[in-house]
Parts: structure tokens; sequence; C-alpha cells
């Protein structure tokens, strides 16, 4: 029996009470509330398994294979909550920035003389763009600004890598993009890179490393992927912090099923609500106007992220990206249907205007994206909140058009770019 079967069988009248006036009044939202109680029911059930021991016997495991010094543990587990917000917000891993931190100047709170263990700003440094941190101790803010530095400059080497990839092949060669350069990455094997797999099996002991200030030398310390699972496993388990015991197990696992459910639901509620089609895409694509795109950002709200085609029905791909030359870089979307409906693609505020090239246009903002329908013949909704689904307008040509299309564009207010609106569709 589906959801909508099991809710049919209550009362209209209850329902109604319950749609219209309790969850207004107690300021829910239905799918808020389902996530919650999804997401409460997770946390309890890893609870009782950190309790009868099943998370943290891999710890045990782990710290046989990959062992961190107790001082090195302490920091990792001091910084992680701020880690893992640096990586949220860049879209990375959630370890990636300890491990970056712990390779470049092994996890001491200490500038160097010559700001080769400066976090992510070497390069930086010898370009100019920003001077060396001043050598000697260092404060908590400057621990957290080095972690930030080191997580935007790993995102620029290695853009398509999330919050949420697991692939070891895909985070092992980021790690060697991060160390050596994205050239060298796409040339060379991070099973064979001591920056990345020392220390990993009995095959890769004490490898032999090549550094522009060090020269070549025979390393023991562990390598990036290493240090990254030892930092999981540590993160996870969460036990050697008795005074705060099971936070970080909870901030970690829980979180990632959190994010699991959260998509899990969104998929459920697009189904239920708006139009989901799926239009070809071709699989490889050269547009020639898609230098001022770059990499969305994936480890907010799924809520909030654009995910219907804005084209309700049988939508044609015309035009693949263009438009950075003048600011509004996207698609171009038709139909078969030259007035059919158009859909948003995500829940926000909207807006209705003719911009600077009297071109109609549908404009729709949440707290994550923005995005804009151009062209539209009649706008189908007043200005204020639209949910997800819900018509807005009728395809058109107003303005600078050679026939009914929508020209749809996406704007990541997290990573301040414009982004492949293609990414975003079903």
């Amino acid at each position: 029996m589906s959801p909508s079967t099991k809710l049919a069988i209550l009362p209209e009248w209850f329902r109604a009470w319950l749609r219209y006036w309790l969850l207004p009044a107690l300021g829910l939202e239905s799918g808020q509330l389902v996530l919650g109680v999804v997401r409460g029911i997770y946390d309890g059930l890893l609870f009782l398994l950190l309790g009868l021991g099943l998370l943290s016997g891999g710890r045990y495991y782990m710290e046989g294979q990959f062992t961190l010094p107790r001082e090195t543990q302490a920091l990792v587990l001091k910084w992680a909550p701020v880690a893992d917000h640096i990586a949220r917000r860049v879209d990375i891993p959630r370890e990636v920035p300890l491990v970056l931190w712990f390779k470049e100047n092994s996890m001491r709170a200490i500038n160097p003389e010559n700001c080769t263990g400066i976090i992510g700003a070497y390069d930086l440094v010898r370009s100019g763009e920003r001077p060396c941190f001043t050598p000697g101790p260092i404060s908590d803010l400057e621990v957290s600004e080095q972690l930030a530095i080191g997580a935007v400059e790993f995102k620029k080497r290695c853009p398509e890598i999330t919050y949420l990839t697991q692939d070891p092949d895909i985070i092992k060669r980021c790690y060697l993009a991060y160390n050596a350069g994205v050239g060298a990455a796409s040339r060379l094997d991070p099973d064979k890179s001591a920056y990345v797999m020392n220390n990993y099996d009995d095959a890769h002991r004490n490898m032999v490393y090549s550094d522009v200030e060090l020269g070549t030398v025979r390393v023991t310390s562990l390598g990036a992927w290493p240090a990254h699972l030892a930092m999981q496993s540590l993160i996870a388990s969460q036990v050697d912090l008795a005074e705060r015991p099971f936070s970080l197990t909870l901030l970690d696992t829980s979180t990632r099923l959190y994010d699991w459910a959260s998509n899990q639901l969104l998929r459920f509620r697009i189904a239920s609500t708006g139009t989901e089609i799926h239009m070809p895409i071709p699989e490889t694509r050269t547009p020639p106007d898609a230098d001022c795109l770059q990499s969305p950002h994936s480890a907010g709200s799924p809520f909030l992220r654009p995910a219907l085609n804005p084209v309700t029905e049988s939508p044609i791909l015309t035009q693949d990206v263009h438009g950075c030359s003048y600011g509004m870089p996207g698609l171009d979307i038709s139909s078969e249907n030259s007035t059919a409906v158009l859909q948003a693609p995500m829940p926000g505020q909207v807006t209705t205007y003719t911009d600077k090239w009297y071109n109609s246009t549908i404009r729709i903002e949440n707290e994550e994206w923005i995005i804009w329908l151009l062209h539209p013949r009649s706008y189908l909704i007043k200005e204020g909140k639209v949910k997800r689904g819900q018509p807005v307008g009728v395809m058109g040509d107003i303005g600078i058009a050679t026939g009914p299309h929508v020209h749809y564009v996406i704007y990541d207010k997290i990573n301040e770019t414009f982004v492949d609106p293609a990414l975003f569709l079903p």
C-alpha cells in the first residue's frame, strides 16, 4: 500500500486539519517533518549499534593498519567539526582538509620558516597571491584559515569531487592532483605515488618521493590515502573523547545517512508533484561557450535543488550551453508543442520582468540557487512563493529568439558561479 493510499484512508476533514491548520501552526512542512523523523530513527539506531560495538570495531582494525600518533588523533578529533563545515561549504569529502594539513605540516600548529609546510599556500606564495604565514606557533584562527585554504585549492585542482564522493580511485587521483598538479595527475598512477599511497600495505612501504624543495627522499609516514582512511575511521568511532561520547560518530554517520534519505525523499516528492520528463542529452558534449561555468555544490538541501525540466511536454535540446558573453549562460530547450507549459524546477521566490534585451523573464530564487527562464509568451503565476512543479508560464519567443523555446540558466549562490543546467535535468 503506497503512502498516498494510506493517507487517503483518513477522513477528509482530518487530512484538511493536518494540512491546513496543525502543520502550519507548528511551522512545519510535511516533507521536513518526515525527514526529521527518519533522521531521528537513524540516530537512535546508530546509538544502539555503537553501544554494541559494531562501529567501533572498525576503528581497532584501522588502527592496526594505519596508526596515527595519539597527539595527532587528538588534533583530528578537535578539528573534525571545523573541517566538516569547511568541506561542506567547498564540496569536498570531510576528511580532506585534515589530511592535507597532516601531510603538509604533520598537524603541528607551527609555521615553518620557508612556507613549504603551509597547507595550500606554497603555490599561492610563489605566485604572489598571498604572503607567507608568520613563522612560529599559530593560533586556532590561523589553523582554521589554513584548513580553508587547502580545501579551496584542493577543489580547484579536482572540481569533479564532491562532499559525498566515496570512490577511492577518484579521491586518490585528487590527492595526486593537489600534490603534483592536474597535468601530472592525468599522466601518473596515484598507486605509484608515495604522497598518496605510502604505507598503505606491504607493497607500498618506504616509497621514494621527489619534491622541488626536498629533492628525492625515501618516506616512512602515511600517504594521503591511508591517512584519509585512518581519519575517517577515527572520526566515525570517536573513542578518545570520553567527555563527548558519540558526538562525532553521529555527526559522521548520521549525516551521510541523512543526505541519502534526503535524496530518496526528494525523489518521492518529485514523483508526486510536478512533471518529471527525461530529455536526451548528447553523451559527448563540446559546447563552444562554457568557459564561465563551474562545478555546482552538492551538499546543500536537496529540497532546494533544481530537479525538473522547465518544459513539461516533449522537451527538445535545441542549443547547448551559450550566453557567457552576455552573462546568462544556459541551455535552449524547445518542445513539439510550441505553447508547452513551463514549470518551476525548484521552490523559491518568483519574479517576472522584461530584461534589457526585451526578453520576457521568469526568475526563481531560494537560499542556494537562482534560475532564469527566458522568452515565455505569458506568465501563469503572480510574484511571490512558488513550489517545485508549479506552472509558471507558457513557452514562447518574446525578445531575442528565433522560435518558441526557453533559455534555462542556473546560478549557484553557494559557489558563486553559473553552472551547467544539464547536470540538473532528470
